[in-house]
Protein backbone atom coordinates (compact mmCIF):
# COMPACT_ATOMS: atom_id res chain seq x y z
CA UNK A 1 0.00 0.00 0.00
CA UNK A 2 1.71 3.59 -0.93
CA UNK A 3 2.65 6.08 1.86
CA UNK A 4 1.14 8.93 1.59
CA UNK A 5 3.06 12.38 0.43
CA UNK A 6 5.73 13.50 3.30
CA UNK A 7 4.08 16.20 5.24
CA UNK A 8 6.91 18.51 5.06
CA UNK A 9 4.66 21.44 6.35
CA UNK A 10 3.95 20.29 9.22
CA UNK A 11 6.57 21.70 11.94
CA UNK A 12 7.01 19.22 14.75
CA UNK A 13 5.80 21.52 17.03
CA UNK A 14 4.02 20.32 19.55
CA UNK A 15 1.41 19.87 22.34
CA UNK A 16 0.39 23.29 23.42
CA UNK A 17 -0.97 21.97 26.63
CA UNK A 18 -2.35 17.78 27.15
CA UNK A 19 -5.90 19.44 26.04
CA UNK A 20 -5.01 21.40 23.26
CA UNK A 21 -3.48 18.89 20.03
CA UNK A 22 -1.49 20.03 17.11
CA UNK A 23 -0.71 18.35 14.66
CA UNK A 24 3.27 17.21 14.59
CA UNK A 25 4.53 15.47 11.36
CA UNK A 26 6.70 12.67 10.76
CA UNK A 27 8.52 10.95 8.25
CA UNK A 28 5.53 10.21 6.00
CA UNK A 29 1.92 9.79 6.21
CA UNK A 30 0.01 6.73 8.09
CA UNK A 31 0.30 3.65 6.07
CA UNK A 32 4.12 3.67 4.77
CA UNK A 33 6.82 1.75 6.57
CA UNK A 34 9.58 3.08 4.99
CA UNK A 35 10.56 6.31 3.33
CA UNK A 36 9.68 4.12 -0.42
CA UNK A 37 6.13 3.14 1.44
CA UNK A 38 6.65 -0.37 1.56
CA UNK A 39 5.94 -2.18 4.81
CA UNK A 40 7.37 -5.12 6.88
CA UNK A 41 6.44 -8.22 6.61
CA UNK A 42 7.02 -11.47 8.35
CA UNK A 43 10.66 -11.69 6.55
CA UNK A 44 11.31 -8.72 8.93
CA UNK A 45 11.37 -10.26 12.02
CA UNK A 46 12.63 -13.67 11.20
CA UNK A 47 15.80 -12.65 9.89
CA UNK A 48 16.71 -10.44 13.02
CA UNK A 49 19.27 -11.68 15.09
CA UNK A 50 18.30 -12.06 18.98
CA UNK A 51 15.20 -11.25 20.56
CA UNK A 52 13.73 -8.05 19.25
CA UNK A 53 12.33 -5.28 21.97
CA UNK A 54 8.83 -3.72 21.57
CA UNK A 55 7.95 -0.71 23.79
CA UNK A 56 4.77 0.06 24.78
CA UNK A 57 2.92 3.06 25.87
CA UNK A 58 -0.89 2.86 27.66
CA UNK A 59 -3.02 5.57 30.19
CA UNK A 60 -5.03 2.05 31.47
CA UNK A 61 -4.98 2.41 35.26
CA UNK A 62 -6.83 0.20 37.82
CA UNK A 63 -7.95 -3.18 36.95
CA UNK A 64 -7.66 -2.53 33.06
CA UNK A 65 -4.22 -1.66 33.95
CA UNK A 66 -3.74 -4.90 35.27
CA UNK A 67 -4.99 -6.84 32.72
CA UNK A 68 -2.95 -5.55 30.22
CA UNK A 69 -0.15 -6.16 31.57
CA UNK A 70 -1.22 -9.82 32.76
CA UNK A 71 -1.76 -10.26 28.73
CA UNK A 72 1.68 -9.07 27.58
CA UNK A 73 3.40 -11.33 29.96
CA UNK A 74 1.35 -14.01 28.37
CA UNK A 75 2.38 -12.99 25.33
CA UNK A 76 6.38 -12.55 26.30
CA UNK A 77 6.18 -16.07 27.47
CA UNK A 78 4.50 -17.30 24.32
CA UNK A 79 7.98 -15.60 22.26
CA UNK A 80 10.46 -16.09 24.57
CA UNK A 81 13.77 -16.03 22.81
CA UNK A 82 12.12 -14.04 19.81
CA UNK A 83 10.35 -11.05 21.54
CA UNK A 84 10.13 -8.70 24.55
CA UNK A 85 7.39 -6.69 25.65
CA UNK A 86 8.19 -3.54 27.66
CA UNK A 87 4.77 -1.90 28.80
CA UNK A 88 4.81 1.60 30.51
CA UNK A 89 1.92 3.31 32.38
CA UNK A 90 2.42 6.87 31.72
CA UNK A 91 -0.42 8.25 33.76
CA UNK A 92 -3.90 9.14 31.80
CA UNK A 93 -4.73 9.45 28.40
CA UNK A 94 -4.07 13.12 27.86
CA UNK A 95 -0.81 12.81 30.14
CA UNK A 96 0.16 9.91 27.12
CA UNK A 97 -0.55 11.46 24.79
CA UNK A 98 1.56 14.80 25.81
CA UNK A 99 4.53 12.15 26.53
CA UNK A 100 4.22 10.68 22.99
CA UNK A 101 3.85 14.18 21.65
CA UNK A 102 7.33 15.24 23.11
CA UNK A 103 8.75 12.18 22.12
CA UNK A 104 7.84 12.31 18.54
CA UNK A 105 9.75 16.15 19.00
CA UNK A 106 12.57 14.84 20.82
CA UNK A 107 12.68 11.13 19.94
CA UNK A 108 12.33 8.24 21.48
CA UNK A 109 8.59 7.40 20.48
CA UNK A 110 6.98 3.55 21.71
CA UNK A 111 6.60 1.26 19.57
CA UNK A 112 3.43 0.53 20.02
CA UNK A 113 0.90 3.24 21.13
CA UNK A 114 -2.25 2.86 22.78
CA UNK A 115 -4.14 6.01 23.80
CA UNK A 116 -7.86 7.18 23.56
CA UNK A 117 -10.67 7.91 20.99
CA UNK A 118 -10.07 11.31 20.15
CA UNK A 119 -6.49 11.04 19.65
CA UNK A 120 -7.22 9.18 16.33
CA UNK A 121 -7.27 12.79 14.07
CA UNK A 122 -3.98 13.70 15.57
CA UNK A 123 -2.35 10.42 15.19
CA UNK A 124 -3.42 10.11 11.77
CA UNK A 125 -2.09 13.74 10.96
CA UNK A 126 1.01 13.38 12.85
CA UNK A 127 2.26 10.99 10.20
CA UNK A 128 3.87 8.78 12.42
CA UNK A 129 2.68 5.88 12.24
CA UNK A 130 2.04 2.12 10.11
CA UNK A 131 -1.69 1.86 9.82
CA UNK A 132 -3.18 -1.24 10.98
CA UNK A 133 -4.70 -2.13 7.41
CA UNK A 134 -1.21 -1.73 5.92
CA UNK A 135 0.21 -3.92 8.63
CA UNK A 136 -2.46 -6.65 8.27
CA UNK A 137 -2.24 -6.72 4.28
CA UNK A 138 2.06 -7.50 4.58
CA UNK A 139 1.19 -10.22 7.49
CA UNK A 140 -1.78 -11.80 6.63
CA UNK A 141 -1.36 -14.67 8.71
CA UNK A 142 -1.58 -12.42 12.06
CA UNK A 143 -4.83 -10.53 12.71
CA UNK A 144 -7.95 -10.75 10.72
CA UNK A 145 -8.85 -7.03 10.29
CA UNK A 146 -13.03 -8.96 9.41
CA UNK A 147 -12.84 -10.28 13.00
CA UNK A 148 -13.09 -6.68 14.41
CA UNK A 149 -16.19 -5.38 15.64
CA UNK A 150 -18.18 -3.36 12.85
CA UNK A 151 -18.93 -0.43 14.90
CA UNK A 152 -15.26 -0.50 16.59
CA UNK A 153 -13.39 -0.95 13.18
CA UNK A 154 -15.30 1.80 11.88
CA UNK A 155 -14.29 4.36 14.50
CA UNK A 156 -10.52 4.23 13.42
CA UNK A 157 -11.41 4.06 10.17
CA UNK A 158 -10.64 7.47 7.82
CA UNK A 159 -11.38 7.35 3.64
CA UNK A 160 -11.85 3.84 4.14
CA UNK A 161 -8.29 2.64 5.69
CA UNK A 162 -7.79 1.16 9.36
CA UNK A 163 -5.43 2.95 10.68
CA UNK A 164 -5.15 1.28 14.72
CA UNK A 165 -6.58 -1.86 16.00
CA UNK A 166 -8.96 -1.06 19.06
CA UNK A 167 -8.08 -2.37 22.15
CA UNK A 168 -10.51 -1.44 24.78
CA UNK A 169 -14.05 -0.36 23.80
CA UNK A 170 -16.88 1.49 25.76
CA UNK A 171 -20.10 2.32 24.66
CA UNK A 172 -22.84 4.55 26.52
CA UNK A 173 -25.64 3.20 27.92
CA UNK A 174 -29.03 3.74 29.65
CA UNK A 175 -29.24 2.57 33.12
CA UNK A 176 -32.24 2.25 35.39
CA UNK A 177 -33.05 1.82 38.88
CA UNK A 178 -35.54 -1.00 38.57
CA UNK A 179 -37.36 -0.38 42.14
CA UNK A 180 -38.01 3.15 41.82
CA UNK A 181 -39.44 2.85 37.53
CA UNK A 182 -41.70 -0.14 38.96
CA UNK A 183 -43.15 2.50 41.94
CA UNK A 184 -43.59 4.64 38.78
CA UNK A 185 -45.23 2.26 36.55
CA UNK A 186 -42.80 2.71 33.88
CA UNK A 187 -43.13 0.57 30.70
CA UNK A 188 -39.26 -0.22 29.88
CA UNK A 189 -40.86 -0.78 26.44
CA UNK A 190 -40.87 2.98 25.90
CA UNK A 191 -36.74 2.98 26.63
CA UNK A 192 -35.73 2.35 23.44
CA UNK A 193 -36.31 5.90 22.60
CA UNK A 194 -35.19 9.21 23.64
CA UNK A 195 -38.34 10.36 23.51
CA UNK A 196 -39.66 7.31 25.88
CA UNK A 197 -36.84 7.94 28.39
CA UNK A 198 -37.69 11.90 28.18
CA UNK A 199 -40.90 10.89 28.94
CA UNK A 200 -40.56 8.57 31.64
CA UNK A 201 -38.23 10.69 33.69
CA UNK A 202 -41.08 13.08 34.36
CA UNK A 203 -43.67 10.38 34.88
CA UNK A 204 -40.65 9.46 37.64
CA UNK A 205 -40.16 12.50 38.70
CA UNK A 206 -44.00 13.73 39.13
CA UNK A 207 -44.67 10.07 41.17
CA UNK A 208 -41.94 10.67 43.81
CA UNK A 209 -39.35 12.44 45.24
CA UNK A 210 -36.49 11.42 43.11
CA UNK A 211 -34.99 13.30 39.89
CA UNK A 212 -35.93 11.36 36.72
CA UNK A 213 -32.45 11.27 35.26
CA UNK A 214 -28.51 12.33 35.28
CA UNK A 215 -25.61 11.67 33.09
CA UNK A 216 -21.65 13.50 33.30
CA UNK A 217 -21.57 17.08 31.70
CA UNK A 218 -18.84 16.29 29.45
CA UNK A 219 -18.37 16.66 25.58
CA UNK A 220 -19.18 13.23 24.95
CA UNK A 221 -23.04 13.43 25.58
CA UNK A 222 -23.18 15.66 22.93
CA UNK A 223 -21.58 13.49 20.64
CA UNK A 224 -23.60 10.78 21.57
CA UNK A 225 -27.00 12.78 21.23
CA UNK A 226 -25.87 13.22 17.67
CA UNK A 227 -24.71 10.23 16.75
CA UNK A 228 -28.10 8.29 18.11
CA UNK A 229 -29.93 11.13 16.09
CA UNK A 230 -28.23 10.11 13.01
CA UNK A 231 -26.43 12.80 11.71
CA UNK A 232 -22.65 13.93 11.56
CA UNK A 233 -21.34 15.79 14.18
CA UNK A 234 -18.95 17.33 12.06
CA UNK A 235 -18.65 18.51 8.39
CA UNK A 236 -18.18 16.97 5.87
CA UNK A 237 -18.83 13.46 6.54
CA UNK A 238 -17.75 13.38 10.13
CA UNK A 239 -14.24 13.94 8.77
CA UNK A 240 -13.83 10.56 7.36
CA UNK A 241 -13.05 11.47 3.90
CA UNK A 242 -9.82 12.81 2.06
CA UNK A 243 -9.40 16.61 3.25
CA UNK A 244 -10.69 15.70 7.17
CA UNK A 245 -13.23 17.92 9.15
CA UNK A 246 -13.43 21.65 8.36
CA UNK A 247 -16.39 22.83 11.11
CA UNK A 248 -18.72 21.70 13.76
CA UNK A 249 -22.43 21.06 13.11
CA UNK A 250 -24.41 21.24 16.29
CA UNK A 251 -27.56 23.16 14.98
CA UNK A 252 -29.65 20.51 13.15
CA UNK A 253 -33.35 20.01 13.09
CA UNK A 254 -32.52 16.38 15.06
CA UNK A 255 -29.94 17.57 17.05
CA UNK A 256 -31.57 20.38 18.16
CA UNK A 257 -34.36 18.14 18.88
CA UNK A 258 -32.85 15.52 20.76
CA UNK A 259 -30.35 17.62 22.54
CA UNK A 260 -33.38 20.30 23.47
CA UNK A 261 -35.43 17.56 24.99
CA UNK A 262 -32.06 16.39 27.75
CA UNK A 263 -31.71 20.26 28.46
CA UNK A 264 -35.60 20.61 28.83
CA UNK A 265 -35.14 18.27 31.54
CA UNK A 266 -32.44 19.90 33.64
CA UNK A 267 -33.94 23.88 33.58
CA UNK A 268 -37.21 22.18 34.34
CA UNK A 269 -36.05 20.50 37.60
CA UNK A 270 -36.72 16.86 36.45
CA UNK A 271 -33.28 15.87 35.86
CA UNK A 272 -29.77 16.33 38.69
CA UNK A 273 -26.49 17.85 37.75
CA UNK A 274 -23.79 16.06 39.11
CA UNK A 275 -20.90 17.63 37.03
CA UNK A 276 -18.31 16.72 34.35
CA UNK A 277 -17.31 13.53 36.38
CA UNK A 278 -18.81 9.85 35.28
CA UNK A 279 -17.96 8.53 39.13
CA UNK A 280 -20.23 11.42 40.88
CA UNK A 281 -23.09 10.26 38.33
CA UNK A 282 -23.21 6.98 39.18
CA UNK A 283 -22.99 8.14 42.87
CA UNK A 284 -25.58 10.01 42.75
CA UNK A 285 -27.68 7.10 40.84
CA UNK A 286 -26.61 4.08 43.23
CA UNK A 287 -27.80 6.56 46.14
CA UNK A 288 -31.50 6.59 44.52
CA UNK A 289 -31.37 10.71 44.00
CA UNK A 290 -32.08 9.69 40.23
CA UNK A 291 -34.02 6.58 38.66
CA UNK A 292 -32.16 6.83 35.26
CA UNK A 293 -28.18 7.37 33.96
CA UNK A 294 -26.75 8.27 31.35
CA UNK A 295 -23.08 6.56 31.50
CA UNK A 296 -20.46 4.75 30.18
CA UNK A 297 -20.33 1.22 29.80
CA UNK A 298 -17.11 1.24 32.20
CA UNK A 299 -19.78 2.10 34.76
CA UNK A 300 -20.73 -1.16 35.38
CA UNK A 301 -17.97 -1.98 37.33
CA UNK A 302 -18.44 1.01 39.70
CA UNK A 303 -22.57 0.18 39.83
CA UNK A 304 -20.74 -3.53 40.97
CA UNK A 305 -18.25 -2.53 43.05
CA UNK A 306 -20.66 -0.17 44.83
CA UNK A 307 -22.68 -3.06 45.88
CA UNK A 308 -25.99 -1.86 43.94
CA UNK A 309 -28.30 -5.05 42.68
CA UNK A 310 -31.87 -3.49 41.60
CA UNK A 311 -30.44 -1.88 38.56
CA UNK A 312 -30.63 -2.93 34.56
CA UNK A 313 -27.99 -2.24 32.43
CA UNK A 314 -30.41 -0.70 28.77
CA UNK A 315 -29.06 0.25 24.89
CA UNK A 316 -29.05 3.94 24.97
CA UNK A 317 -31.52 5.48 23.63
CA UNK A 318 -32.00 6.51 19.86
CA UNK A 319 -34.03 9.54 18.20
CA UNK A 320 -33.05 8.76 14.95
CA UNK A 321 -33.42 5.35 12.31
CA UNK A 322 -31.94 2.48 13.77
CA UNK A 323 -30.21 1.94 10.18
CA UNK A 324 -28.55 4.61 10.49
CA UNK A 325 -28.31 6.16 14.22
CA UNK A 326 -26.57 4.12 17.17
CA UNK A 327 -23.74 5.22 19.18
CA UNK A 328 -20.22 6.09 18.92
CA UNK A 329 -18.00 4.16 20.94
CA UNK A 330 -15.35 5.22 23.25
CA UNK A 331 -11.76 3.31 24.27
CA UNK A 332 -8.45 3.26 23.17
CA UNK A 333 -6.78 1.65 20.06
CA UNK A 334 -3.05 0.25 19.44
CA UNK A 335 -1.01 2.46 16.91
CA UNK A 336 2.45 1.03 15.47
CA UNK A 337 4.93 3.23 15.15
CA UNK A 338 7.63 3.66 12.57
CA UNK A 339 10.18 6.31 12.31
CA UNK A 340 13.07 5.17 14.93
CA UNK A 341 12.32 1.43 14.68
CA UNK A 342 13.56 -1.45 12.91
CA UNK A 343 11.04 -2.98 10.05
CA UNK A 344 11.97 -6.33 12.93
CA UNK A 345 10.15 -4.12 15.20
CA UNK A 346 7.45 -3.12 13.24
CA UNK A 347 6.92 -6.62 13.01
CA UNK A 348 6.73 -7.73 16.32
CA UNK A 349 4.34 -4.67 17.42
CA UNK A 350 2.18 -5.78 14.92
CA UNK A 351 2.38 -9.33 16.77
CA UNK A 352 1.87 -8.31 19.61
CA UNK A 353 -1.13 -5.74 18.69
CA UNK A 354 -2.33 -9.73 16.85
CA UNK A 355 -2.11 -10.85 20.07
CA UNK A 356 -4.13 -8.77 22.36
CA UNK A 357 -6.67 -8.49 19.72
CA UNK A 358 -7.56 -12.00 18.99
CA UNK A 359 -10.06 -13.40 20.68
CA UNK A 360 -9.08 -15.38 23.79
CA UNK A 361 -6.98 -12.24 24.54
CA UNK A 362 -10.04 -9.82 24.67
CA UNK A 363 -12.45 -12.51 26.32
CA UNK A 364 -10.10 -12.22 29.57
CA UNK A 365 -9.24 -9.20 28.94
CA UNK A 366 -13.11 -8.40 28.60
CA UNK A 367 -13.37 -10.34 31.80
CA UNK A 368 -11.01 -8.31 34.16
CA UNK A 369 -11.76 -5.16 32.97
CA UNK A 370 -14.83 -4.79 31.78
CA UNK A 371 -15.10 -3.15 28.55
CA UNK A 372 -16.60 -4.85 25.48
CA UNK A 373 -14.54 -7.26 23.53
CA UNK A 374 -13.98 -6.05 19.89
CA UNK A 375 -12.95 -9.71 18.30
CA UNK A 376 -16.63 -10.94 17.29
CA UNK A 377 -15.04 -14.56 17.80
CA UNK A 378 -15.99 -14.47 21.38
CA UNK A 379 -19.24 -14.22 20.76
CA UNK A 380 -18.70 -18.08 20.08
CA UNK A 381 -16.99 -18.96 22.83
CA UNK A 382 -19.00 -21.00 25.63
CA UNK A 383 -17.12 -19.37 28.69
CA UNK A 384 -18.07 -15.65 26.87
CA UNK A 385 -21.91 -17.26 26.63
CA UNK A 386 -22.13 -18.14 30.61
CA UNK A 387 -20.69 -15.05 31.66
CA UNK A 388 -23.19 -12.79 29.55
CA UNK A 389 -25.69 -15.55 31.11
CA UNK A 390 -24.22 -14.56 34.64
CA UNK A 391 -23.70 -10.82 34.12
CA UNK A 392 -26.66 -9.11 32.10
CA UNK A 393 -25.30 -5.38 31.89
CA UNK A 394 -22.54 -7.18 30.23
CA UNK A 395 -25.14 -8.99 27.60
CA UNK A 396 -26.80 -6.01 27.07
CA UNK A 397 -23.47 -4.12 26.53
CA UNK A 398 -22.49 -7.08 24.08
CA UNK A 399 -25.58 -6.94 22.19
CA UNK A 400 -25.94 -3.19 21.69
CA UNK A 401 -22.11 -3.47 20.31
CA UNK A 402 -23.31 -6.13 17.81
CA UNK A 403 -26.34 -4.18 16.76
CA UNK A 404 -24.96 -0.78 16.06
CA UNK A 405 -24.72 -0.26 13.04
CA UNK A 406 -21.39 1.06 11.25
CA UNK A 407 -22.43 4.50 9.48
CA UNK A 408 -21.06 8.28 9.02
CA UNK A 409 -23.10 9.09 11.93
CA UNK A 410 -21.83 6.56 14.36
CA UNK A 411 -18.15 6.62 13.25
CA UNK A 412 -17.97 9.85 15.50
CA UNK A 413 -16.12 12.89 14.41
CA UNK A 414 -12.48 12.52 13.52
CA UNK A 415 -10.20 15.57 14.26
CA UNK A 416 -7.45 16.53 16.05
CA UNK A 417 -8.81 19.56 17.30
CA UNK A 418 -11.65 17.28 19.39
CA UNK A 419 -10.22 17.84 23.04
CA UNK A 420 -10.62 21.36 22.02
CA UNK A 421 -14.25 21.15 20.11
CA UNK A 422 -15.26 19.41 23.34
CA UNK A 423 -13.82 21.90 26.01
CA UNK A 424 -16.03 24.36 23.72
CA UNK A 425 -19.00 22.77 23.56
CA UNK A 426 -19.34 21.92 27.16
CA UNK A 427 -18.80 25.65 27.81
CA UNK A 428 -21.46 27.16 25.85
CA UNK A 429 -24.24 24.04 26.81
CA UNK A 430 -23.40 24.18 30.59
CA UNK A 431 -25.11 28.22 29.76
CA UNK A 432 -28.53 26.37 28.23
CA UNK A 433 -28.74 23.42 30.43
CA UNK A 434 -28.82 25.73 33.38
CA UNK A 435 -31.46 27.70 31.86
CA UNK A 436 -28.70 31.26 31.85
CA UNK A 437 -29.18 31.65 28.17
CA UNK A 438 -32.07 29.73 25.53
CA UNK A 439 -31.30 26.59 23.99
CA UNK A 440 -30.47 28.02 20.04
CA UNK A 441 -27.88 30.32 21.16
CA UNK A 442 -25.81 28.16 22.98
CA UNK A 443 -25.86 25.56 19.80
CA UNK A 444 -25.31 28.60 17.74
CA UNK A 445 -22.21 29.83 19.90
CA UNK A 446 -20.96 26.08 20.67
CA UNK A 447 -21.02 25.51 17.00
CA UNK A 448 -18.96 28.46 16.25
CA UNK A 449 -16.31 28.33 19.04
CA UNK A 450 -15.63 24.79 18.04
CA UNK A 451 -15.45 25.61 14.54
CA UNK A 452 -13.30 27.80 15.06
CA UNK A 453 -11.18 25.34 16.86
CA UNK A 454 -11.31 22.55 14.15
CA UNK A 455 -10.03 25.55 11.98
CA UNK A 456 -7.35 26.90 13.66
CA UNK A 457 -6.05 23.16 13.71
CA UNK A 458 -6.27 22.89 10.38
CA UNK A 459 -3.91 26.12 9.83
CA UNK A 460 -1.50 24.62 12.20
CA UNK A 461 -1.37 21.74 10.40
CA UNK A 462 -0.99 23.03 7.13
CA UNK A 463 -4.22 21.11 5.61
Amino acid sequence: MPARPRRAHLAITCLTTALTLTACGGSGGSDGGKADGTVPGPSALASAKGPVTVTLWHGLGGPAGQALQDEIDAFNKANSGKIVVKASFQGSYADAIAKYTSAVRGGGTPSVMVTNDITTGYLRDAGQTVSAQAMAAANPKDLDLGKLRPAARNYYTADGELLAVPLNTSMPMLYVNDKLLDEAKVDRSTLGTLAGVTAAARKIHAAADVKGLDQPFDGWWFEQLTAAAGVPYCTPDNGRKAGGATALSLTSGPQRAAIGAVAQLYTDGVALDTGTEGSAAVSAFVAGKTAMMFNSSGAIGGLNQAGMKDYTALPYPLSGSSSTAGPAIGGAAMWVDRPGHSAAEQVASWKLISYLASAPAQERFAKASGYAPINTDVNKSATWKTFLAENKPYAALNKQFDGTPATTATSGCLSGAMQGVRDAVVAEMQQAFSGKTSLDSALKAAQKAATKKIQDYREQAGQ
